[in-house]
């Protein structure tokens, strides 16, 4: 179980396949011909004409589709016309809790729920804590370079049997389909871990992800490299060992799905096996996230061969 359980924190795991669906709140006729006028700074947002943006009102409803106008109207109240499946709704400043754009309504993108994406982190740096006991971090250069650290403190554990995790990802390949809204990100990366002070291991990954409108789809490709094969983990006067072979093949799957028309509301699955030769090193993880571009929450379950089942929690803040 220890095994599986530290494993679950230090790795990352994902496989190919693709289903995607289109959001219809955003279709439109780009073709309409019509003015667009900017006279001035939209709620702290820089409007761009034609990008299709999510609205949070007053009322809790949320609308998404593309700025047609920016104006005021005889009485001096700024507002917004949308394009959306509704119409072309007048929305004004006064009825709106927040407006950003929709390629930003998911700043988690880059992980599913530990396990990374091929998605870059770039300017959406946040601030995280899995499990209530191991806080990690992360932060993007670009949209090049993504780096993210951790560490456990758990209160029952000495400092020196603490485990650490710090992890670099290189986003080199953004392909973009030109018959549908998506396309393909490849990434490179490799990570390093402490189970405590003494034992640490190394992997190298590489990583593909699929995305579309809804669906985010990411195969991971891993390996361990170099270290021992056995290792030791105390808890409290405790001593446990489990085995990681040098050398160890792993793959996986991760999905993230927007549920039906909400932007808020997320499936996150991922299925991984830290060792191809053994089918007991196989867990399975569902989780479903509540998210806005500042804060996220996760709530689910993993089942593991060996057998277990237990409750998964993941909270980040994204306040830059």
């Amino acid at each position: 179980m220890l095994r599986i359980l530290l494993i679950y924190i230090l790795l990352f795991v994902g496989i190919i396949n693709v289903a995607f669906s289109q959001d219809y709140d955003n279709e439109i006729d780009d073709k309409q011909d019509i003015e667009f006028i900017s006279k001035d700074i939209f709620k702290k947002t820089k409007l761009i004409p034609y990008e299709v943006y999510v609205v949070r009102l007053n009322n809790g409803d949320i609308l998404s589709g593309k700025v047609l106008e920016l104006d005021r109207d005889k009485n001096n109240k700024l507002y917004i016309k949308l394009a959306n499946i509704l119409g072309n709704p007048i929305i004004y400043e006064d009825d709106i809790i927040e407006i950003y754009p929709e390629a930003s309504k998911n700043r988690h993108r880059h992980r599913h729920f530990i396990m990374p994406s091929a998605f870059e982190i770039g300017n959406d740096h946040f601030i995280s804590n899995y499990m209530l006991g191991f806080f990690y971090a992360g932060f993007g250069i670009s949209d090049f370079i993504s780096i993210t650290a951790g560490r456990t403190f758990i209160p029952i554990i000495e400092a020196q049997y603490q485990a650490t995790l710090a992890n670099i990802k290189f986003t080199i390949i953004d392909e973009k389909w030109d018959s549908m809204k998506g396309g393909l990100k490849v990434s490179l990366g490799g990570n390093l871990a402490f189970l405590n002070n003494k034992n640490n291991l190394n992997h190298i990954y590489t990583n593909f992800t699929f995305y579309g409108e809804k669906t985010d789809i990411t195969g991971l490709i891993f390996a361990k490299t170099g270290n021992e094969d056995i290792y030791d983990f105390r808890l409290n006067d405790n001593l446990y060992n489990f085995i990681y072979e040098d050398g160890a093949f792993g793959l996986g799957l991760g999905i993230t799905t927007k549920i039906s028309t909400n932007h808020n509301l997320f499936f996150v699955g991922e299925l991984w096996n830290t060792n191809i030769t053994k089918r007991t090193n196989t867990a399975l993880l569902g989780a479903i996230r509540l998210t806005n571009t500042s804060f996220s929450a996760d709530f689910g379950f993993v089942f593991m061969t060996v057998p277990y089942f237990f409750p998964i929690i993941n909270f980040a803040w994204t306040p830059f």
